[in-house]
């Protein structure tokens, strides 16, 4: 018997407040409309199954006969270890793990708050954890929902990081750098870390 806690109004309601979202935000991630998850949140339309599907795989979990589980999203918040110190002491971001993060994005946009919504550990980087904010931030804007509330932990860099190059591909760089990484004092093209979607493998 479901109890009032596994009814799919009460996942819905559980999950939105968890990552933060409104009923709005929650029915772009889903492309499902407004009104409709409205109406299954305060109990007053039970949904179509495919439906629920949507609306639950935006909130970082999947269906099934007999109840809801957890789907495999890789979180922004699982890659706190993605980076190390080269040979001088800088600390040098793993660029694989980001891009690989960023390309599971381009592929399902949907799951983008389940995936930016946990809050990371201190890294132990403020480079880093400036990196992860501004991903975050980035994402957030992009699809149109509220920017994690963690982000606000990490002050910008005192100092501004750029990647290395000459002084043309550095003025290059910074013409391509996204405004969340400016703010955050990254100077960084966009392509380091999102590539065109052609090129991302399915």
């Amino acid at each position: 018997m479901l109890t009032p806690v596994d009814t799919p109004a009460a996942w819905i309601r559980e999950g939105r407040e968890r990552l933060g979202l409104s009923i709005r935000e929650l029915a772009k991630l889903a492309k499902v409309a407004y009104p409709t998850i409205a109406r299954i949140e305060h109990g007053h339309e039970n949904p179509r199954w495919d439906t629920l599907r949507k609306i639950m795989t935006a909130l970082g979990d999947d269906v099934e006969l007999g109840g809801r589980r957890s789907v495999r999203v890789v979180r922004l918040a699982d890659l706190v270890d993605a980076w190390t110190k080269d040979q001088t002491g800088k600390d040098q971001p793993d660029w694989t793990r980001l891009r690989a993060f960023a390309d599971q994005l381009t592929l399902r946009p949907e799951i983008t708050a389940a995936a930016i919504a946990p809050t990371p550990m201190p890294s132990g980087s403020p480079l880093f954890d400036n990196l992860l904010a501004a991903v975050a931030e980035k994402l957030a804007d992009d699809i149109g929902i509220k920017r994690p509330h963690w982000t606000h932990r990490w002050a910008p860099l005192r100092v501004t990081w750029e990647s290395p190059g000459t002084p043309r591909m550095r003025v290059a760089n910074a013409a391509r750098t996204p405004v969340q990484f400016k703010e955050r004092g990254i100077i960084i093209p966009e392509s380091a870390i999102w590539r065109d979607r052609e090129l991302v493998p399915a």
